[in-house]
């Protein structure tokens, strides 16, 4: 491929393994890391134990000092479908592996030019998901409270972004389409063996 094929890696605190998926390389920044996964592509459930497809087009913008990262999502006929944030802890990046540690505190930006299906939170506004889960799992798995001040922090930072329109949020990768190359990770095999490990 003519693309720099990377690993993403997503965990459940403090270390449950959540989900594999093949993406590409689109920026590598000093603040900030974009990766590229496209309809079509495979992605490893570890719950599920078996790969999906994913639905959706999907750039991924991973901070390596922000306890947040941001995913961009495109229908698969381009039109626009939402901006979603994972409370997490900052992206680790290696060149060839990027991974990180959800911390399950979730927020869902709907705009204007969203195109989602009736009732799925397809009126424009910030929701903020997981609320119930985090609650949860903070008691169960004892999460330290630097974690949790971590994580409400992050939110409050993250609602703040999104109402000043701060990148990404300020819309300007809307009209970002991939190198046609890009989307050939949609052809990779089912077979995970080759780029979960």
């Amino acid at each position: 491929m003519s693309f720099k094929l990377v690993k993403l890696e997503s965990f459940k605190y403090p270390d449950t393994p959540r989900y594999f998926q093949p993406g590409a390389v689109v920026s590598d920044m000093p603040d900030h890391l974009t990766i590229f996964h496209p309809a079509g592509a495979p992605s490893w459930g570890w719950s599920s134990k078996r790969v999906n497809r994913l639905t959706h087009h999907c750039l991924s913008v991973l901070f390596p000092d922000r306890d947040y990262n941001i995913v961009l999502f495109w229908n698969s006929d381009w039109t626009f479908s939402s901006y979603y944030v994972n409370v997490a802890l900052p992206v680790k990046w290696d060149g060839e592996i990027c991974s990180y540690v959800d911390l399950d505190l979730d927020v869902l930006y709907i705009i204007q030019a969203s195109r989602r299906r009736p009732g799925d939170y397809s009126a424009p506004g910030v929701y903020v998901l997981d609320r119930d889960e985090y609650e949860e799992r903070k008691v169960l798995l004892n999460y330290p409270p630097e974690i949790m001040e971590r994580s409400e922090k992050a939110l409050v930072e993250v609602l703040r972004q999104i109402e000043i329109g701060a990148f990404p949020f300020d819309h300007s990768l809307l009209d970002w389409r991939p190198d046609p190359a890009l989307l050939r990770l949609a052809d990779l095999p089912d077979s995970a063996a080759a780029w979960h490990l």
